[in-house]
């Protein structure tokens, strides 16, 4: 599976199949398709895959810190650090997923919708808790909020592979601190 995410982060979910993944593995085709029964089935494990990567680098880090300011911080941090070091060969896989699917129907993009739906879910959470807990006041609606402070993560994703930038989360997180109302 890391071979997969490692492609599908390069060449795009579209661009991995069982016969590139054979090729790159040095195995069999018939070898790999054992593995899966479809091309769409290994993109669906790959989503798969680059959720679990995903949830172990950015939130299992903060998860025992109490819901609130100092965790929407933290996993805000974690998120933009984890795209600007390229957590795969081509990027953050799920961001590139995003991008990806964000316009095609199916279940590979019900799958990538589902993750992030996840994800603004817990980050909308730990607003709606700073906010109650006068915590944060940020200038906007709180779901433009959380909308803006995800796209960051999209540009960290982009200055770093696009650019080249060596420490594109450093701005990300600064912008996120003055769209929550805290500069």
């Amino acid at each position: 599976m890391r071979e997969a995410a490692e492609g599908a982060s390069e060449l795009g979910l579209e661009g991995i199949s069982i016969g590139s993944l054979a090729a790159s593995l040095g195995m069999s085709k018939a070898g790999v398709a054992g593995h899966f029964k479809s091309k769409q089935d290994l993109q669906l494990e790959v989503v798969e895959y680059g959720a679990r990567e995903f949830a172990a680098h950015v939130w299992e880090p903060n998860a025992e810190r109490a819901p609130g300011r100092d965790r929407l911080l933290a996993c805000l941090d974690t998120w933009y650090a984890y795209s600007a070091r390229g957590p795969f060969r081509g990027g953050c896989l799920m961001t590139s997923a995003a991008t990806e699917f964000d316009g095609r129907p199916g279940p590979v993009r019900e799958a990538v919708a589902a993750t992030w739906g996840h994800w603004t879910t817990v980050l909308r959470n730990d607003l709606d808790t700073a906010i109650d807990a006068g915590e944060l006041a940020p200038p906007l609606p709180p779901a433009d909020a959380i909308t803006a402070v995800e796209s960051l993560a999209t540009g960290v994703n982009q200055q770093a592979q696009l650019y080249g930038e060596k420490h594109p989360e450093k701005t990300a997180s600064a912008a996120a601190r003055v769209l929550l109302g805290l500069a």
